[in-house]
């Protein structure tokens, strides 16, 4: 695996391209941007669609497993769409920060952005919820929440009010842990660390609720505020403390498992809706065959970079479970106050946790 990212990240050379012609045969464009309607591939004459060239942005290091799996995509795109469908991959924010990306794909000057589920809190306020630290008990808890009504009604908000189509949601990380520069071993421990957070409330309102200070800080820019003491520590999945070489300037990793998200690929659904209906089923089957193997080679990537980590002096922290539900008590009480005070809708919190039980 160590190999595999190195030899990607050496022979990466990456095309930005902007748009693109769409099929020119308008009776292929159906409604097929809607998730339930799907297309036989195998019976599908390709001939008469133009070849497109979509540009998919994304803010992970060269070498990360999303990076990864979106050149995974677009291999599978181009073979499942006879070549009509070329994919550039653009990573470690050549195309803008998180932000930006997510709003040029709402106004169409960028296709598709790939990064983490959260990003759906910015513009659907109820799925704010899902960034609240302890919410999920398990990966298989997180699993049933991605095919729920719950995160579906999520995703057709997204499409109704920004233009923004989730096509794939299942590239599950690993759980999220704490990079810092000393051990925890109580609540105590956590109070005064300022650490980096994506610019979400409900990342901010977890953190501040453990004791934590906050920072909005890119993501990309994340190493050398820590470097630099503008932080004192960040939260990522286990691959991603590897490859954006977080652990270098803290040696602690806390494993508490805070957040479980997935990285989602959200394309602009106008875009999406003016290519031939075969080429849509083509994108979003190539999306998600891409999240399962995304999805598999995670947890490899995750025990590998672990590894090497240690190897390389870095400690990694267990906590005692007795501490890890007084951090999960504590949030819920933040999330409670967050609900009466209509955050998100009323009992979304416990209808969410209680998935599965």
């Amino acid at each position: 695996m160590k190999n595999r990212m190195i030899s990607a990240l050496l022979s990466m050379a990456l095309v930005t391209s902007m748009l693109m012609g769409c099929g020119s045969d308008t009776s292929k464009n159906t409604a097929a941007s809607d998730p339930s309607v799907s297309t036989d591939l195998e019976s599908y004459d390709f001939s008469q669609d133009e070849k497109v060239v979509l540009t998919a942005g994304g803010i992970q290091s060269a070498e990360d497993t999303v990076t990864l799996a979106m050149e995974k995509m677009a291999e599978l795109a181009s073979e499942k769409s006879g070549g009509t469908i070329q994919i550039s991959v653009s990573p470690a924010a050549q195309l803008g920060d998180a932000t930006s990306q997510m709003e040029a794909v709402s106004l169409g000057t960028q296709e598709i952005f790939v990064d983490a589920s959260s990003w759906l809190s910015t513009f659907v306020d109820d799925a704010l919820v899902t960034s609240m630290f302890f919410l999920f008990r398990d990966e298989d808890h997180f699993s049933r929440f991605l095919q729920s009504d719950i995160e579906r009604e999520f995703e057709d908000q997204l499409a109704d009010k920004e233009g923004v189509r989730v096509i794939a949601n299942n590239w599950q990380r690993s759980p999220r842990s704490i990079v810092c520069k000393k051990q925890i071993n109580s609540l105590d421990d956590l109070a005064g660390m300022k650490m980096r957070v994506p610019d979400i409330k409900t990342y901010m309102e977890s953190a501040g609720a453990l004791g934590l200070g906050t920072a909005q800080v890119a993501w990309g820019e994340t190493y050398l505020a820590i470097q630099q003491g503008v932080v004192d520590s960040c939260e990522s999945p286990m691959d991603s403390i590897y490859t954006m070489k977080f652990y270098e300037t803290t040696k602690h990793v806390v494993e508490t498992e805070h957040i479980r998200d997935s990285v989602m690929v959200y394309m602009n659904e106008s875009i999406l809706g003016g290519l031939s209906a075969g080429q849509q089923q083509a994108l979003k089957e190539a999306a998600q065959e891409a999240g399962e193997w995304y999805t598999e080679q995670v947890k490899e990537a995750s025990t590998e970079c672990k590894k090497i980590m240690e190897d390389e002096g870095t400690v990694f922290d267990s906590l005692s479970e007795k501490l890890i539900q007084s951090m999960a008590e504590v949030v819920a009480a933040r999330a409670e106050e967050l609900e009466k005070e209509g955050l998100w809708s009323e009992g979304l919190f416990a209808k969410i946790q209680a998935i599965g039980q």
